[in-house]
């Protein structure tokens, strides 16, 4: 009878996310990885954060021989493709990416405390960005990939230098990789068009967690006259922001609350601006009165 544990886990997270449970990657094993799953007798087991794999004790004997196999070292390889067609656009370090992919493995030197680490830094960066021809990604990468890539490739390794993982992975406690994306970040700018384009308006946030400055008047590309804000610094992107900023008018000593909660930021509506830090992008928001 089959009894079946956890060999390893692999976790990703994102601060996009709500509790940073990113839950819209797919793990494809690659056609070498696949085989090793049908010989030795291994499943995969996908989790809230990643995916665990899963080994059949009865059947451990032929895993070993493929960890000690000193001619080709033993890896399961996975491709990850997100499920959420804007992960691109709100995710580190992909703005950066060109013609790149991000590669993750278990063979890096990290510290004690990091060990389980799979990104060069705390959170993925540009250092983990490798060219869709570079010699890690040899044989991973198909022609059509090279035109349109995956998020990311993962090799976990069985063995490094100091012999194979087995042992490791097979005590009580999990190992566990993790993997932690940032998303990216833009200042907000609100423009109220109308009656609203006031210089007596402000934006005020409650919570005190973000200042906005006032711009003064601009003139939109449909000649229309905005009264324009932005924020004082860049905020992260989120699918469900905890923001509940006001309007207000600041007239004769008085401060009333002109619209309660202001719309958020969305994805698409974006621009670049000379006067904020070089590179940043700007979220525009349109209030009609």
């Amino acid at each position: 009878m089959s009894s079946y544990h956890t060999l390893f886990g692999i976790s990703v997270e994102h601060g996009f996310y709500r509790q940073s449970a990113c839950a819209c990657l797919d793990f494809l094993p690659d056609d070498k990885t696949r085989r090793l799953f049908d010989n030795a007798g291994l499943m995969v087991k996908k989790t809230l954060r990643g995916i665990e794999v899963i080994y059949d004790e009865t059947r451990l004997d032929v895993l070993r021989l493929y960890a000690e196999d000193t001619d080709e070292l033993m890896s399961f390889d996975f491709k990850l493709q997100a499920r959420d067609d804007e992960f691109r656009s709100f995710t580190e370090p992909f703005s950066q990416a060109g013609n790149q992919v991000l590669y993750f493995d278990n063979q890096h030197p990290k510290t004690a405390a990091d060990s389980k680490r799979l990104s060069a830094t705390a959170f993925v960066s540009s250092e983990d960005l490798k060219s869709v021809d570079a010699e890690e990604l040899r044989g991973l990468i198909s022609d059509r990939e090279r035109l349109l890539p995956p998020e990311a490739v993962i090799r976990i390794f069985a063995s490094n230098k100091k012999g194979n993982r087995l042992k490791q992975w097979l005590k009580p406690e999990l190992t566990q990789y993790s993997i932690a994306f940032k998303p990216r970040q833009r200042y907000w700018k609100y423009y109220l068009l109308g009656d609203m384009a006031r210089e007596n308006f402000y934006i005020f946030d409650p919570d005190k967690k973000v200042d906005f400055e006032p711009l003064g008047e601009e003139r939109l590309c449909d000649q229309r006259i905005a009264y324009s804000f932005r924020s004082k610094k860049s905020i992260p992107l989120h699918e469900s922001y905890p923001y509940r900023f006001q309007l207000k008018d600041k007239n004769a000593g008085r401060e009333d609350v002109v619209i309660n909660v202001l719309p958020v930021a969305g994805m698409k509506q974006v621009g670049k601006e000379a006067s904020v830090e070089a590179g940043a992008v700007v979220s525009e928001i349109y209030i009609n009165s």
